[in-house]
């Protein structure tokens, strides 16, 4: 008996990919044809649009993009859509190519007459669920072990870019890859390294992320927490974005577009200022006569869903983009830069967003006249009915809230206060504008109850009207400066000088322009590094409260604060600038509570008749008056105080007049990214001399300066304490060796560390052994050929 022909593989797939446009087309009925590319529904699956299924005609290799299912040539493809191994599909696809085989001769198969998938369009359930599964699972992050990721796609070739994602502390977790298909389409795909769960083998493999998915730029976020984020689609506008406004922004994506918001990590956004850069989409209704509502444009649809993913905080504001059609479909960020914008236009682009009024908010948010995106009207029979009347229940009297026409524009959150606030006269009898409390509660209750029929809880009410509210967030103090025009006359410089009579010095210019920099910086990024407090000194009833409260306007307070009370905390919310008078406990209190306080980015406490502590981003800064000369406790210098002196009466009827244009100013100063805070060289020859003048005094300095400027070589607490102050050692106590070395620096001596095999010393050197006499001012180069060394 002869003994059987071995198949040959590599001829039957040859003479296949000949007969390609013929037999791809008969296999997958119903595909497209484009530019050497057949794409069509995968019969293995549940698939309803074409294009992740993809086989190249000219080479065999075929792939399908959800499941991750490959192969290179058209036998490994037969196999896979029929469920047959490699060696029936190679026999079956040569009976069709006509290619003897010794089973050739044998019954024919039932695909034999090639339009073989009616029978296995539809897998039997467990079929299909195996099909479905993967043994293969992500490894984040990815190993050091693992390598290089694969540089090309075995279907797609190289790809135009590839983005790589990072988690918070910067590791790898694998990489998305964009591509250009040769239709010119735009393809995205996902590859991780991952773990074969039954064989354990490791491999970069072309699959998603595992949910919830990361973010596109965590280790940027990690980095700069402080910053605030903008949030964009698509890697590529975060690249775009990142290269432009890396100095402003924290520009970040999401894997997976619109469509897996809900499969998405949204978690270390909480608490973040956002700020939401929809794509601008043009798409149309079906019948293809009219553009679709803004809302329901894919992406500002999607930048809405995140919103309210994350809890529709008052810190999520929407970039006021250019209405359906009036820009290319999709435009975007990186369609900005294209245009020609550059980063300050970016970023006041940004910066201008809707009042939250005005954004979109949820589809069905329409009142009970209709709305306009084709939905039908809202009516009480929409509401939860228990019987033959409404329930008394939480979501009807949201729903009445958010629909019922009378209550259109009602309600507002305002974001820098804090507060549920009444936009418009609510419609019960006697209703005001103004800040939503019990009273409004219980009025409300009653306003339903006779209009609707069921009588809800009072505390219902509040609950309603809070969670409703903060769809329709404000912040005041950033629309007032986002209005601001300024004209172009500089005077943040001098208003210190010109309206409360300080003399004009480099150190006084310098408060001047940055403290009203900071104060801009702190309302529009709440939480931002600013702790400096302006303090104004001067005599009794020279008008400098008066001169704070005109600059903090409706947003300013003056209460004394208890730095051990946590409530306390609670009077600052709603205030842009909070004066603390005569400096009151602040100066009283030990320097490390002084620097606690003001070095507090975010502060924590529990409202009144609140059931939990909330957290506030500090969005005020500090302000001081004193009519003392020697209020500063630190004797460190207390850098965090920028003291002024007032020689003469404060011009409070011109501060007011200049008011708008000062921060006109301040605010392009901010948009144009000025550092508002002195550099260390800056703290050390300008503002540490006026801070140590407010120094408490201390007999030290006196008793020790003129031996210090005796020395020409390094010296060290004992030696001042032993030889100059004739201290006994036995005497010489913690709280001694601590007052002689505040005073060291305060003559401006530098301190010097020494180590040794054993231990470690600290030494001093004299202020004119560094060229520099403090009771002069001069350095060396000023005073000729002395040195500065007094013999």
């Amino acid at each position: 008996m002869s003994a059987k022909k071995r198949l040959d593989f590599k001829a039957i797939a040859s003479a296949a990919l000949n007969r390609a446009h013929i037999l791809v087309a008969q296999w997958l009925p119903g595909g497209d044809v484009s530019g050497g590319e057949y794409k069509a529904l995968n019969p293995t699956r549940g698939d309803r649009s074409k294009g992740s299924f993809s086989i190249n005609l000219r080479s065999g290799v075929w792939s399908d993009f959800s499941t991750n299912e490959s192969g290179a040539d058209l036998i490994s493809l037969y196999a896979y859509i029929n469920g047959l191994s490699q060696l029936e599909a190679a026999k079956e696809v040569a009976a069709q190519v006509g290619i003897m085989t010794d089973d050739s001769a044998s019954e024919p198969s039932p695909r034999s007459n090639v339009i073989p998938l009616k029978q296995s369009a539809q897998p039997a359930p467990e079929q299909e669920a195996t099909n479905k599964r993967t043994l293969w699972r992500p490894v984040l992050p990815v190993p050091d072990e693992a390598g290089q990721y694969p540089l090309a796609h075995p279907v797609r070739g190289r790809p135009q870019a590839t983005y790589e994602y990072f988690d918070a502390q910067g590791n790898l977790l694998g990489i998305i890859c964009r591509f250009i298909t040769s239709d010119g389409g735009k393809e995205v795909l996902p590859c991780c390294f991952a773990e074969h769960t039954q064989n354990k083998k490791r491999e970069w493999r072309w699959m998603a992320f595992p949910e919830p998915r990361p973010l596109y730029g965590l280790y940027e976020l990690a980095q700069h927490p402080d910053k605030p984020v903008l949030l964009v689609e698509g890697e590529k506008c975060a690249d775009a974005g990142h290269e432009y406004l890396r100095d402003q922004f924290v520009v970040m994506a999401w894997p997976g577009g619109s469509k897996a918001i809900g499969k998405i990590d949204w978690t270390p956004l909480r608490g973040c200022m956002l700020y939401a850069w929809a794509d601008c989409d043009a798409q149309r209704d079906r019948t293809g006569n009219h553009l679709l509502p803004e809302s329901q444009q894919p992406g500002m649809s999607a930048m809405l869903k995140i919103r309210k993913l994350l809890g529709n905080p008052g810190n999520f504001h929407i970039v006021d983009i250019p209405k359906p059609g009036e820009k290319p479909d999709g435009w975007d960020i990186a369609d900005a830069i294209q245009d020609g914008m550059t980063a300050q236009e970016l970023k006041q682009f940004i910066l201008n967003t809707r009042p939250i009024e005005q954004a979109p908010v949820r589809q069905n948010n329409i009142s009970s006249s209709g709305g306009d995106d084709g939905a039908p009207p809202w009516t009480p029979h929409d509401l939860v009915w228990d019987g033959k009347r409404p329930a008394s229940c939480l979501s009807n009297v949201y729903d009445i809230l958010e629909h019922d026409k009378q209550w259109q524009g009602v309600l507002g959150y305002d974001e820098f206060s804090y507060r549920t606030m009444k936009l418009k006269p609510p419609p019960y009898a006697g209703g005001k504008v103004g800040e939503w409390t019990d009273d409004d509660d219980v009025q409300t209750a009653m306003w339903i109850t006779r209009k609707y029929g069921f009588a809800p809880r009072e505390n219902l009410v509040g609950l309603a009207v809070e969670a409703l509210a903060k769809f329709h967030g404000f912040n005041p103090v950033q629309d007032y400066l986002c209005s601001l025009k300024w004209d172009g006359v500089e005077r943040i410089n001098d208003w210190i000088s010109d309206f409360l009579g300080a003399k004009k010095t480099d150190y006084v210019w310098r408060v001047s322009r940055w403290f009203l920099v900071g104060m801009v910086a702190r309302a529009m990024q709440p939480g931002i590094k600013f702790d400096y407090c302006l303090v104004l000194e001067g005599e009794q009833g020279r008008k400098k409260s008066a001169a704070l409260r005109v600059l903090g306007g409706e947003w300013y307070g003056d209460t004394d604060l208890d730095l051990h009370s946590k409530d306390s905390m609670s009077a600052l919310r709603g205030k842009w600038l909070y004066e603390i008078a005569e400096l009151g406990s602040l100066a009283r209190a030990e320097a490390t509570k002084q620097k606690s306080f003001f070095s507090r980015q975010v502060d924590e406490y529990r409202p009144a008749y609140g059931s939990r502590e909330i957290r506030c981003p500090r969005q005020l800064v500090f302000g001081g008056t004193t009519n003392e000369w020697e209020w500063n406790k630190d004797p460190t210098g207390g850098r965090r105080f920028w003291p002024v002196e007032c020689d003469g009466d404060v011009d409070t009827d011109g501060l007011a007049a200049t008011r708008d244009q000062l921060f006109a100013e301040a605010y392009q100063v901010y948009l144009n990214g000025e550092r508002f805070w002195p550099d260390s060289n800056e703290q050390r020859e300008i503002f540490n001399p006026e801070q140590y003048k407010r120094g408490t005094s201390d007999s030290y300095v006196d008793m020790i300066e003129r031996w210090v400027y005796e020395q020409y070589k390094e010296f060290c607490v004992a030696d001042v304490a032993i030889e100059c102050l004739k201290i006994d050692a036995a005497r010489l106590s913690r709280d001694i060796q601590t007052r002689i070395g505040n005073a060291l620096r305060q003559l401006g001596c530098k301190r010097i560390e020494k180590r040794t095999h054993a231990t470690t010393r600290f030494w001093y050197k004299s202020p004119t052994e560094m060229g520099h006499d403090r009771r002069t001012g001069r350095g060396d180069e000023e005073k000729g050929s002395d040195h500065g060394i007094a013999f």
